[in-house]
């Protein structure tokens, strides 16, 4: 749980410093004020990343060099600094230099309108969800995909630079480099085929609540191949790789199959089964992290009521509520959300109070 969060420097929020209790904290206030920009603070201080830029340095305010923000939870403490050209922080005490090192401090979903992605839009955003989860139920999972894309990345390297005629290290680095990446090409197919697994009935559980019963989906991975067979598949590719100049298959490439019967999501889901299938994946993955953590990861809303029909607005109320999850939901408008908060935050005034003025 979220005890305590300061900041100064982050975006357009002033410098606030706030206590939270558990339940459900609703963040009101005007379009554009900072509700968003409220819960990307949690999530920094919690994961080490943000939601919505790739660089940290991005949410410095316009006005300032730095941004710093500060968090106790039940169980660290926290504090990071992030510059122009440089970040540092403390957690528990112990310095470091990369916010990476947050990851995991303080498990959180994060539920937002975009997520309509995870159903519809590329692969990429679909890899990601996976692949974060991955991180969350083991730990030495990070490591693992870490390896594998600075493999990746060395190789990509390789073949652009032999695009170019200047590869240093001739075929002998670009074997090496390719037995490297199978390696560890079959391990991440195996922790993501695993999770996958594991994740489905989660995944259907809430899919059949949040659209009172509806057909099954199949939520799945295949891509998966052993050692043998990958390093074949990239040698008949050798010459388109050494075309392209990039790296054409292996878990990098890879989707999750998300269907309907035998009908993709992505190109026959309707808007209520694209949004349903997207919330259904969030709250299993929260499913997946208090399994494998034994915590109630913190849950993160942000205007995911508004677009929904009434049934579902009162299914996602009810799923939030079984959550026993420490939430923080944001709102241009209390009239949008189906249920009542414990405790109610105004953007504009960052004040805390119980009951709705």
């Amino acid at each position: 749980m979220l005890l305590s969060l300061s900041q100064s420097g982050f975006r357009n929020l002033k410098e606030f410093s706030l206590e939270f209790n558990g339940g459900i904290t609703v963040i009101s206030g005007k379009n554009g004020c900072g509700k968003t920009n409220l819960l990307e603070a949690i999530h920094i201080i919690c994961q080490g990343f943000s939601f919505r830029t790739k660089t940290l340095q991005e949410a410095i305010n316009w006005n300032a060099n730095n941004f710093v923000l500060r968090a106790k939870t039940t169980d660290c403490e926290a504090a990071i600094q992030v510059e122009n050209s440089s970040t540092r922080g403390k957690l528990n005490g112990k310095e470091f230099r990369r916010a990476g090192a947050l990851f995991g401090s303080a498990p959180l979903v994060f539920i937002s309108p975009e997520d309509m992605l995870l159903a519809r839009g590329a692969p990429e955003a679909r890899r990601n969800f996976i692949d974060e989860l991955l991180c969350f139920y083991k730990k030495s999972n990070l490591d693992l995909l870490r390896r594998y894309r600075r493999v990746l990345q060395q190789r990509n390297r390789w073949l652009k630079d032999n695009l170019e005629g200047s590869a240093v290290g001739g075929e002998y680095l670009f074997e090496a480099l390719t037995e490297q990446l199978a390696s560890l090409a079959v391990l991440v197919w195996e922790e993501r085929g695993f999770l996958c697994k594991i994740l489905e009935p989660h995944v259907n559980n809430f899919y059949k609540i949040l659209s009172d019963n509806a057909e099954e989906i199949k939520f799945s991975y295949t891509r998966a191949m052993d050692k043998e067979s990958y390093l074949k598949n990239l040698s008949e590719k050798s010459s388109a790789e050494k075309a392209a100049g990039t790296t054409l298959i292996g878990p990098h490439r890879d989707d999750i199959d998300l269907l309907i019967g035998e009908h993709s999501m992505r190109d026959f889901g309707s808007q209520g089964q694209c949004r349903s299938i997207a919330l259904s994946m969030k709250f299993a993955s929260a499913e997946i992290i208090e399994n494998y953590s034994g915590t109630n990861p913190i849950l993160l809303l942000d205007d995911v009521f508004a677009e929904l029909d009434r049934s579902r607005r009162e299914a996602l109320a009810k799923i939030v509520r079984q959550k026993n999850s420490q939430t923080f939901a944001a709102t241009p408008s209390l009239e949008d959300l189906p249920f009542k908060g414990d405790f109610y935050l105004d953007i504009e005034s960052f004040s805390i109070y119980r009951s709705p003025r």
